[in-house]
């Protein structure tokens, strides 16, 4: 896989827990042929070690250090992938840090400002906000919007991921929010042709000239 130029604003792809490994091989290596920079295997329903079978598997087509494995900080540390994904339910970060190797990192999902406090006092990496946009994926939850999302930004210098309903066309809204990127669930996952579908975030992550943070 050659080595390809990344801006600072980051993109991450989640899985959906409801496709089989093979594929989310295909869209995977598409997706990161189209500018993805980060993987999120995010799959509750399987053991940890079917999550090692697909960290093992998909570090064939996209680096190890741009997988991320959601939850299962063992199957984090034992991988030796870019770090855990932490969600309200998961370790503490500093139990995580306990398990995890020292380079890698550890994220945490946070909903508002008070969770995003306690997360940066704790010492997270990069916090993933959410959901800003109405979301397939919630359909009953209405959307927090940017509101609390510049707040947190101008907090903290933490970086902030934006997810939830992000569109290519929304994108320049949640960079000018302050996130650092974003994150994708079926906008391309589901996509027909994930490159293109991953392009198109890529382009418009590239393309935002707002203030750096």
């Amino acid at each position: 896989m050659p080595k390809q130029m990344r801006t600072s604003r980051e993109l991450h792809v989640i899985t959906s827990g409801r496709q089989t490994l093979e594929e989310v091989l295909r869209m995977a290596e598409a997706a990161y042929a189209g500018g993805m920079d980060y993987l999120h295997i995010r799959e509750k329903q399987r053991t940890a070690r079917e999550c090692m079978d697909w960290v093992r598997a998909l570090a064939n087509v996209v680096p190890l250090a741009s997988l991320l494995v959601n939850d299962r900080v063992d199957v984090s540390a034992a991988s030796g992938c870019a770090g855990a994904h932490l969600a309200y339910h998961s370790l503490e970060v500093s139990d995580a840090r306990q398990v995890l190797r020292r380079e890698q990192k550890v994220g945490c999902s946070v909903h508002s400002f008070a969770e995003a406090e306690q997360a940066v006092t704790a010492g997270a990496d990069y916090l993933m906000y959410g959901h800003i946009f109405p979301s397939g994926s919630k359909p009953n939850l209405a959307p927090r919007g940017t509101g609390e999302l510049m707040k947190i930004t101008a907090r903290w210098t933490v970086p902030v991921i934006g997810l939830g309903g992000i569109t290519p066309e929304r994108t320049a809204e949640v960079l000018a929010a302050g996130c650092a990127g974003v994150a994708v669930l079926s906008g391309i996952t589901n996509a027909a042709d994930a490159k293109a579908a991953a392009m198109a975030y890529r382009e418009a992550l590239d393309r935002w000239e707002g203030n750096e943070k």
